[in-house]
């Protein structure tokens, strides 16, 4: 017994947009990969630039908290 893809999709529940029928292929996987493809360098890029705004982030909070103590620490030995 050969399965169609029918067959397949007989349990599946319909599908919103196109009246319960099987997407159609009008586009090519070819193509629609195209428009989104994200090359290796792009997202080795990505995640460097995220890494760097987290690290950029972490030391603008600690030189904050330092500067805080370091206020702190001068204002008690003024007064």
């Amino acid at each position: 017994m050969k399965t169609t893809l029918e067959d397949l999709l007989a349990g599946l529940p319909a599908q919103e947009g196109n009246g319960g029928q099987p997407l159609g292929t009008d586009v090519s996987a070819s193509k629609s990969k195209a428009s989104t493809s994200v090359t290796q360098l792009d997202r080795t890029t990505a995640n460097v630039r995220r890494v760097l705004d987290d690290e950029a982030l972490l030391r603008t909070e600690k030189t904050a908290k330092l500067k805080a103590a370091r206020e702190k620490r001068d204002a008690g030995r003024k007064g």
